[in-house]
């Protein structure tokens, strides 16, 4: 029995409004240190000239991490048939605990994230993404506290010829 891979889903250490949420507060301490004796001084500066200090910000959104498309990847979901199942193997980073880096190197963690979900023996194209959507949401109680991105999945799903794509993995 082969096993043919259809998507990787991406697993983030934290949602995207979270990162950019404690970025932003990053950058504001560091600008605005509280109880430093000019800090409202510098935001009135910064009123008064809008954009004066978006050299400085730049700088210090590039030093907490950057953007949080890629950077914050901490593993990968690879979705798979076996048989009559849907499955995913896990790659992660090899740490105990995972915070804000731009140094990781994913490494193969388990060949079964979740308790894979079975696909009825004469399934519909929307039976089977249904499946696989069911498997990405037992991932999520598996990786509980990260974010796994499947907008991926979930824009091209209802378009894709799931039938088929399972019959050939057999």
């Amino acid at each position: 029995m082969s096993v043919r891979y259809f998507f990787d889903l991406p697993v983030y250490r934290i949602p995207e409004d979270q990162y950019y949420s404690a970025r932003a507060e990053f950058v504001d301490r560091i600008l605005f240190p509280p109880g430093a004796s000019y800090r409202e001084q510098r935001r009135a500066d910064e009123q008064k000239n809008p954009g004066s200090l978006d050299g400085v910000r730049d700088h210090f959104e590039k030093a907490y991490g950057g953007c949080w498309r890629y950077n914050e990847i901490i593993g990968y979901i690879r979705m798979h048939f076996l048989g009559s199942q849907v499955r995913g193997e896990y790659y992660g980073v090899n740490r105990r605990r995972i915070v804000r880096t731009r140094t990781k190197q994913l490494e193969y963690r388990t060949w079964k994230l979740a308790p894979e979900v079975d696909i009825p023996r004469d399934a519909t194209d929307s039976d089977i993404f249904a499946a696989v959507t069911e498997y990405v949401d037992a991932c999520r109680v598996e990786v509980k506290g990260r974010y796994i991105d499947d907008t991926q999945l979930v824009t091209l799903g209802p378009h894709i010829n799931w039938r088929e794509l399972y019959r050939a993995a057999q």
